[in-house]
């Protein structure tokens, strides 16, 4: 079940005000996002202590693999507990991403979906972070209880703790989502 990008022009209605990425983490220079990490081809994979990323094609297969991706991450890093809630918002974001983010004119096979999971160590949360070439932004809709499609930012959002968007300019946009830490 994917949500529904729609267009993110001003006469958009949208229903939730996003934050910031360097208002979400405390305003920190540049986000969570590793750019050194973000240059991944597809198919490459790269690791850090505190850091994780793939680029995948953009084929249904990817959300499979993205899944596996967060949950063993999240048992790497000692967050069984967050394994569930993290592969729930990777899939339905590298579905959008998958779904939505194929530029006219090209194959899903060579267009690349970069996830990239980052460790908050003392809040004990893992940031998911998924980026496309699509600048357009998801856009939260109101989905009717027998509609098909519609819900998916609605679970990211109940799954994490804050989630939001960033456009990087001439590149496409970051969709991201905190998962875990203490109430």
């Amino acid at each position: 079940m994917n949500a529904e990008l729609v267009s993110s022009e001003i006469d958009s209605e949208a229903t939730w005000s996003r934050p910031a990425l360097t208002e979400a983490n405390g305003g920190r220079a540049g986000g969570w996002w590793d750019r050194a990490l973000g240059r991944l081809d597809v198919g490459q994979c790269a690791r850090t202590p505190e850091a994780v990323a793939r680029a995948f094609p953009a084929t249904p297969d990817s959300v499979r693999a993205s899944r596996e991706l967060a949950t063993g991450t999240a048992r790497e890093w000692g967050l069984a507990e967050v394994a569930e809630d993290l592969r729930l918002v990777v899939s339905e974001l590298v579905g959008n991403a998958c779904r939505h983010a194929v530029p006219e004119g090209r194959s899903p096979e060579g267009t690349r979906v970069l996830v990239q999971f980052r460790l908050l160590r003392a809040r004990r949360q893992v940031v998911c972070m998924v980026a496309d070439q699509a600048e357009r932004g998801p856009v939260r809709v109101e989905a009717h209880h027998f509609a098909e499609s519609g819900r998916g930012l609605g679970l990211v959002a109940a799954f994490s703790r804050t989630w939001g968007w960033d456009p990087v300019r001439g590149e496409g946009k970051i969709v991201w989502a905190v998962c875990g830490g203490e109430d």
